[in-house]
Formats: structure tokens, C-alpha cells, sequence
């Protein structure tokens, strides 16, 4: 059946455009979340990431850091955290920093919309960058806003 979800669906709207740096952490949505249908996206956000790239200028903003596909199967996605080597005469690395809290969206293609997570439950974590891993075991979604095809 996984064979067959990976022919059915596709993860055309939430595209992570960071390297890896190294520094990573795992988000495990489990099999028990029901605001989920098969085909949803599921995007990881800080809106607090390091942005910038090869310097130290400090770049604060937001950055989509994980995505993945829910097939209605655990889902493991790995977010890409930052890397600030300036105080050792390096440079910095965008993604995630350590402290920022998590913002999950979710854009489900059935209907073009897309969701805002208003709560999440945490089985495992603290729902903030920095954990080892964490687990999520519920997802409440708002109302939507639709979006539109996405190109």
C-alpha cells in the first residue's frame, strides 16, 4: 500500500530550500492524529530562523525547515537547523534556531487550502527547536485559507 500512496500523492507545495548543515531535528507525527487526510503536506516554520548564508550578518526571519507527506502512516520529518560558528572567525548556516517555538501548517491539496496548526499535542518534546526529537499525537487546524493552485 505505501507503493501505491507514493504514486496517488505528491509534495508539490512545501519545498525546504536549506541544505543540510548538520544540525537536525526529528518530528514524528504519529498514526493516531485524525485532522489529517492522506495527501496532506505537512510544513515545519520558524519564524525566528537564521537566514543568511556564508557571513555573519544575522538574518532573522521565517523559513519553511521540514516538510513532509502524510500518508496516514507515522510520518518522520527531519527540520535543518543553523549553524553560528562567527564568535570562532567563521560564518553562519541558515534554519532553525534552538528556543524558537515550532509553527506547523498543513496544506491540504483536496481543497487548495491551507491550515494553520492552533494546537498541537506533544506525546514527546516541548514543542520548541532544540529537542532531540519530539512526537506529536494531535493536530487542530483553523478554519483554512485558501491559496489557491499553487505553480
Amino acid at each position: 500500500m505505501l507503493m501505491l500512496n507514493t504514486f496517488l500523492y505528491s509534495q508539490d507545495f512545501y519545498n525546504v530550500e536549506l541544505d543540510p548543515t548538520g544540525v537536525s531535528q526529528l518530528t514524528i507525527f504519529q498514526t493516531a492524529i485524525t485532522s489529517l487526510e492522506p495527501g496532506d503536506e505537512i510544513g515545519i516554520f520558524d519564524e525566528n530562523a537564521l537566514l543568511n548564508f556564508g557571513d555573519c550578518s544575522s538574518t532573522i526571519g521565517s523559513v519553511l525547515v521540514g516538510a513532509g507527506l502524510w500518508t496516514g502512516e507515522q510520518l518522520e520529518i527531519v527540520s535543518v537547523g543553523s549553524v553560528d560558528n562567527c564568535a570562532f572567525g567563521g560564518f553562519q548556516l541558515p534554519g532553525y534556531q534552538d528556543g524558537s517555538p515550532i509553527i506547523i501548517k498543513v496544506y491540504r491539496a483536496s481543497n487548495e487550502t491551507e491550515y494553520n496548526v492552533t494546537a498541537a499535542t506533544y506525546s514527546a518534546g516541548t514543542g520548541t527547536f532544540g529537542d532531540w526529537f519530539m512526537a506529536i499525537s494531535e493536530l487542530e487546524l483553523d478554519d483554512g485559507t485558501y491559496v489557491g493552485p499553487y505553480y
